[in-house]
């Protein structure tokens, strides 16, 4: 059986030195590109945990590109390598176990956008846990008490996520989007998956 990407990840991961494993978590948490990933997340994560962040954030695709730039960004160039052949030997696709994640087709994010304005149409259409993530981005100060009313006088969850993305979501900036992404994938974790073709 070939070896899938989590594999590939963590073997590598595995390998690093406590020193080594430590700088790759900062310097992912440093990236500037999106999808960005948070410090409280990766800051005690395991090769094993790290490997189930890089793919859930990046898809697997994208988390051997992301893990070949952390790992050059901290020096280890030979590990770095050792994923850039992996991923020449695999093509434009890489594997995922029974399935192949394809590189083109609507699972593709463009990497300008954030995750969330990626996904836009579809979390307005799908997302079904609305009041408890409104109380969230309430006790984060990504929306106010005025627009926590404003967006539950809602009367559909279609127009509440509408005036969300509308008003906070589009004013709050990309740390704000990664928080709303964070407790997206807390309470909705079955949607995000599906959005990032897990």
């Amino acid at each position: 059986m070939s070896k899938t990407v989590g594999d590939i990840l963590l073997g590598v991961l595995d390998d690093l030195g406590e020193a080594e494993l430590k700088k790759f978590r900062r310097k992912l948490c440093d990236r500037k590109q999106e999808p960005k990933v948070r410090k409280g997340i990766v800051e005690k994560a395991d090769p094993v945990d790290l490997v189930d962040i890089l793919t859930r954030t990046f898809t697997e695709d994208g988390a051997v590109n992301v893990a070949i730039e952390v790992l050059a960004a901290i020096n280890c160039e030979d590990v770095a390598k050792e994923l850039t052949e992996f991923k020449k030997s695999q093509g434009s696709c890489v594997s995922s176990g029974d399935r192949m994640a394809s590189a083109t087709g609507p699972k593709k994010m463009n990497k300008d956008k954030h995750f969330v304005d990626h996904h836009r149409t579809a979390l307005i259409n799908r997302v079904s846990q609305l009041d408890p993530i409104l109380d969230r981005l309430l006790d984060w100060d990504i929306i106010t008490p005025n627009t926590y009313s404003d967006v539950k006088a809602n009367r559909t969850t279609q127009n509440r996520m509408r005036e969300l993305y509308d008003g906070p979501l589009k004013a709050c900036g990309p740390k704000g989007k990664d928080i709303f992404l964070d407790i997206l994938m807390e309470l909705e974790p079955f949607l995000i998956s599906d959005l990032k073709g897990e």
